[in-house]
């Protein structure tokens, strides 16, 4: 068996394009699954929470505001820019409304559809930004950081367990 290594394969660009659209459609599936909990949430549920202890509706705007910054963070970086603010939001349980979420909703999935249409097929990956948790990351990074950001908020609502990261 003859076995070839490559550091420059010629799928790459297909490669990137179906990798976008693979964490396009997973954090899709996320956020359908969250405004789903969201709605299911009472008044009283949404507004609950503390600075230390998360609600559905802190946990809610707090990753609907990420998904949105991740988005656009990867896609200035994967163009060589300049990334932007790359620090955590931190929602008070007292601003979270109903109408606020189906807002922050859409505007993450608008992000998403920007950067579904626009992140290169030879992107970037020497730009990078700092992360709050994970140190500097490239345009890919950063992308990889979504799923495991709403499985580990999700999954804390699910088990009862405090979530506040």
């Amino acid at each position: 068996m003859t076995l070839t290594v490559t550091d420059d394969p010629p799928d790459r660009p297909g490669w990137v394009s179906e990798t976008i659209r693979l964490v396009a459609d997973g954090t899709d599936d996320w956020r359908v699954r969250l405004l789903a909990r969201v709605e299911q949430a009472t008044d009283a549920e949404l507004a609950a929470g503390s600075d230390d202890d998360w609600g559905v509706g802190q946990i809610a705007v707090h990753l609907l505001i990420i998904e949105r910054g991740v988005s656009l963070i990867a896609l200035r970086l994967a163009h060589g820019q300049e990334a932007g603010s790359t620090g955590q939001p931190r929602p008070a349980a007292s601003a979270v409304t109903r109408p606020g979420i189906s807002t922050l909703a859409e505007k993450a999935a608008a992000a998403l559809r920007k950067l579904r249409a626009e992140f290169p097929t030879e992107p970037n990956t020497g730009a990078t930004a700092r992360h709050p948790y994970y140190g500097d990351l490239n345009c890919f990074g950063w992308l990889l950081t979504l799923s495991n950001h709403y499985i580990a908020h999700l999954g804390a609502l699910d088990q009862g367990t405090t979530t506040a990261i």
